[in-house]
Order: C-alpha cells, then structure tokens, then sequence
C-alpha cells in the first residue's frame, strides 16, 4: 500500500468516527437531563340500568256517544274525560308503572312512544297519544339502586266507538345520561 492509499484510509477513518455518534443517534441535540413521571389509571364498571313492567296502563271502563272524545290518565292516576268519551267504572284504572334499577344516584332519560294503537277483536281500533310520565323527561335513582316510572296518556275515543275489550303495547326506552 502506497503512501497515498494509506493517507486516504486514515482521513476516511476519522472521519467516520465523527460521524459514529450520529448514524448512531447520541448526536449533541440530545438533552443532558430528562424527566419522567407516571400516572394512575382507573375505570369503573357501573351497574347496567334495567327497566321491569310493574303494571300496565288502564284506562278502565269508558263509553263513546255520537261525538268523539278523549280520556286523559295522568302519571298519578287521576282520570279525565272531554268531550263525548265517559268514565263509566267505579275502578279507577292507573298509570303504567315500571321499576327502575341501576347505579345509586345515576341520571337517566326516559323516551315515551309517540303513539300507540289499541284493537279489539272485532276490528276497531283507538289511539293512545300524549304519553307523559313521573318523573317527567329524566330521573335519578334513589341511594338503593332503585326508583319507580310511572307512565300516563290521552286515550282518543272515536264517536260510536265499537264495543268491546281493546288492547295494546307501549315502549319505554331509558338510558344513562
């Protein structure tokens, strides 16, 4: 190896071992000191809000004559008739009345039906409309886990409504807020 050659291999040498620390990734832009800290991680797994028919919603007995009605049952059970619809039974009937269970002291909201169709046997049909309940669009469970939905409507009585037994369903949707 001739002068030249080894002269050449020495600055290639050098500098190459200027340039280790950075094919390396210890260059100078490094920080001279660094801080580290930790943090907790938590989760809660809450109790599922459940929703249980206690009672369904009865109007009781009722008649038409030749002008249409209504026939109102408030959350609390109270009953009024308009127009050409009567209450016409001693039984009170009552609210639709669920049981919820859930989380102590969790929010939730509460989604009526927009409507509901009653039928009877043969053919006639009535509609229930403007569900309102207690407590009224949310509710908070109680410290033991538990509170009860009451749920009333307006029962909309044609004139000369067909006799007969009618029935129905309702949906009820709650949630967690």
């Amino acid at each position: 190896m001739n002068f030249c050659q080894v002269r050449f291999r020495m600055l290639c040498n050098r500098h190459f071992i200027h340039l280790l620390p950075l094919i390396l990734g210890i260059g100078m832009q490094m920080p001279m000191y660094a801080a580290v800290s930790t943090a907790t991680i938590t989760a809660n797994i809450i109790k599922p809000v459940s929703l249980n028919t206690q009672s369904g919603l009865e109007f009781a007995d009722v008649s038409s004559n030749k002008s249409a009605g209504t026939i109102t049952l408030s959350p609390n059970g109270s009953r009024v008739a308009t127009g050409g619809a009567d209450i016409k039974s001693a039984e009170s009937g009552g609210p639709a009345t669920f049981k919820v269970q859930g989380e102590p002291n969790a929010v939730y909201t509460i989604k009526l039906p927009e409507s509901a169709v009653l039928s009877n046997p043969s053919g006639g049909t009535m509609v229930i409309n403007k569900f309102t309940s207690l407590p009224a669009t949310a509710g908070k469970i109680d410290a033991n886990g538990e509170q009860i939905l009451s749920v009333g409507a307006t029962l909309n009585v044609g004139s000369n409504q067909n006799y007969g037994s009618y029935a129905g369903t309702m949906v009820v949707t709650i949630q967690y807020n």
